[in-house]
């Protein structure tokens, strides 16, 4: 993604700026107030496509915003922020949400290198420059969906086959969990809701019988037993039904998970062949490290993310923008469902942060970020 910023005597004149330097695709990021008073600023972002082989067009036209579901719409009250103050921001939320040290540095760093003063937009571009955010796409390519215990994974695979049944495609629904007993019952149930088409196999030879036996025109999506990634023996099962299945397999991850032991457990999944990761459950997560370390230890890329446990609310997109939003967001915020892009972190003006602090004094105990909090926790 290529960022610039704009100054102008008036909007129109900034826009015409923007057209004639990054053309008719350009996003804009935010628009403020000339510093001195005078004129307008704008920045403005174009999308710079990485060829990634399993990244649709369409994917990657969504990838910053351009159609529904995304999950933040940039504000125009960003905060004029020195180099000091925005690494500071940056480095400080980083820390908090668990990303692990040396990531977070080298986030920061790059976030200070794109030379913005808007903290969101510097970590967007530094994320951007760093990740890859394709999305699931359109496309009719087979999934099997993978992952540990409780990641959300049977969830998933009925949010994949809603978004078939809302574009009037046929699925087909497979679930290998024998694990449990009735453990397909929940994802069998959301299918009949859904009129949409399940079975429920039995082993890697049963699997392949069963999608030998699928239209050929039907979305494939396998559901698949949690497992101890960790474990060796586990790890030979899940990559039979890999191979039997000669689908994709994508990687579920609960935000809120230890972001070294998602790090860990995403690397394992790369072996097994996964490209991708679905995000589950960011409306119950605070910290989101987890999501950083699966994309810099597995080298995963983001897929979308899902923010609600209800099946008709789908994925929402999880780009670059979105994600520096959700990083440097109050997270207090995000949990009482205010705007969290107005409430970001409060490294600086320090006026803004004690009027904050005597605000919240009334209601609640203060979450402290500073490097002590964070030491004690």
């Amino acid at each position: 993604m290529r960022m610039k910023t704009f100054q102008a005597a008036t909007m129109s004149e900034a826009m015409g700026l923007v057209r004639d330097t990054l053309g008719e695709d350009a996003i804009i990021i935010s628009t403020a107030t000339h510093r001195d008073g005078r004129g307008v600023e704008i920045t403005a972002a174009v999308e710079q496509h990485v060829e990634d082989d399993f990244a649709t067009d369409e994917a990657r036209a969504l990838r910053y915003g351009e159609g529904d579901g995304r999950l933040f719409v940039p504000q125009e009250d960003f905060a004029d922020l020195d180099p000091a103050q925005l690494g500071a921001l940056v480095g400080d939320s980083l820390s908090w949400h668990g990303v692990p040290a040396r990531i977070a540095e080298r986030l920061m760093q790059a976030a200070l290198q794109v030379g913005l003063d808007d903290a969101v937009g510097a970590l967007a571009e530094a994320l951007d420059e760093s990740y890859r955010f394709p999305g699931l796409g359109p496309d009719n390519r087979p999934l099997i969906l993978i992952g540990p215990p409780g990641s959300g994974k049977s969830v998933a695979a009925a949010k994949i086959a809603a978004r078939c049944v809302m574009d009037r495609r046929p699925v087909q629904v497979i679930s290998t969990d024998r694990s449990r007993a009735a453990a397909g019952e929940q994802l069998a149930a959301l299918c009949r809701v859904m009129n949409a088409p399940f079975t429920e196999t039995a082993d890697a030879r049963d699997l392949a019988a069963t999608i030998d036996q699928t239209a050929p025109d039907a979305r494939l999506v396998i559901d698949t037993a949690g497992i101890n990634l960790h474990a060796a023996g586990e790890r030979r099962g899940l990559l039979q039904l890999i191979e039997a299945s000669g689908a994709e397999p994508v990687m579920v991850l609960a935000a809120g998970t230890d972001a070294m032991e998602a790090g860990e457990l995403a690397a394992q999944a790369a072996a097994l062949g996964a490209r991708r990761v679905i995000a589950t459950r960011l409306d119950a997560a605070r910290r989101l490290g987890a999501l950083v370390a699966a994309a810099e230890l597995g080298g995963l890329a983001f897929a979308d993310a899902g923010a609600s446990p209800f099946v008709g609310r789908g994925f929402e997109r999880l780009d670059a923008l979105a994600l520096a939003h959700r990083l440097l967001a109050d997270p207090d915020a995000v949990m009482a469902g205010e705007d969290p892009v107005a409430e970001l972190n409060p490294v600086a003006p320090a006026g803004r942060a004690a009027a904050r602090s005597a605000d919240r004094s009334a209601d609640r105990p203060i979450v402290s970020r500073s490097p002590s909090f964070r030491a004690a926790e």
